[in-house]
């Protein structure tokens, strides 16, 4: 289980980034062995130690050079999303998604912000008006005419409505 941890995460890495990383330190380690050459120019006078020392500068020079060659064509290097992990990023992103809107509905917090916003919805605002009427002693609508409308517009209502009329015995026309 760890090795698939461990590739999942490598696969995750940035090419380009550690193709720079490794090059920077390839490029550290050529300055370190020019400058331990020129330490053992400064110390022996042995030809066939200073013949050594030149070929060992040599071959920090050529690694400093191909540092820079890789250097040069890195901004070239593209990298590549697996489409798995593309895949699973939009997966991840649609669950949190989920979740949150499930959140929002279950708290309440959605009527919160949608009051904020000023939006009701049109039937809640029909409601009211109807509502509004019936307690209005000047208009002819009565709590028979709210509670039809109520129940024509709401189907939870509805059906509580009747639940209710069928365990007490009341009526279940619709006034």
């Amino acid at each position: 289980m760890k090795k698939y941890l461990i590739v999942l995460a490598l696969a995750g890495c940035s090419a380009s980034k550690q193709i720079a990383i490794e090059a920077n330190s390839i490029s550290e380690r050529a300055v370190t062995i020019c400058q331990l050459s020129d330490e053992i120019a400064d110390i022996s006078t042995q030809p066939e130690v200073l013949a050594l020392n030149a070929k060992i500068a040599a071959e920090g020079t050529a690694i400093q050079k191909g540092v820079n060659q890789i250097h040069k064509a890195l901004p070239g290097v593209h990298d590549v999303t697996p489409w798995w992990a593309v895949l699973l990023q939009w997966v991840l992103v649609a669950a949190v998604g989920g979740m949150l809107v499930w959140f929002l509905y279950s708290s309440g917090a959605m009527v919160a912000i949608r009051l904020a916003l000023g939006w009701i919805p049109r039937k809640k605002v029909l409601d009211a008006d109807m509502a509004r009427a019936t307690l209005d002693s000047d208009r002819p609508e009565t709590i028979r005419e709210w509670i039809a409308v109520k129940r024509s517009s709401d189907k939870e209502f509805d059906a509580a409505w009747r639940r209710g009329a069928e365990t007490d015995g009341t009526s279940t026309v619709k006034a």
